[in-house]
């Protein structure tokens, strides 16, 4: 939660994703669960490789977890 898409140094994003982060997209509890829902209708061209999770529920609990964890998952 709060950081920047495509941020962390050294790992291989696609192009589509660090065309989002230099367009500006910050990872906050709206843009996670639509790119959680549906990782193409955020990033189109993204290679994301897990499936989809489309219970609202289950997205919600995730997410809410992500919050806990704090900035930057510290």
């Amino acid at each position: 939660m709060g950081r920047p898409a495509a941020a962390i140094p050294d790992f291989e994003y696609s192009d589509a994703m660090r065309g989002k982060a230099a367009a500006g997209l910050v990872w906050d509890a709206a843009a996670l669960d639509r790119f959680i829902a549906d990782p193409e209708s955020l990033v189109p061209g993204t290679r994301m490789t897990t499936p989809p999770l489309r219970d609202d529920q289950e997205r919600a609990d995730l997410i809410a977890y992500l919050t806990l964890a704090g900035p930057y998952g510290h």
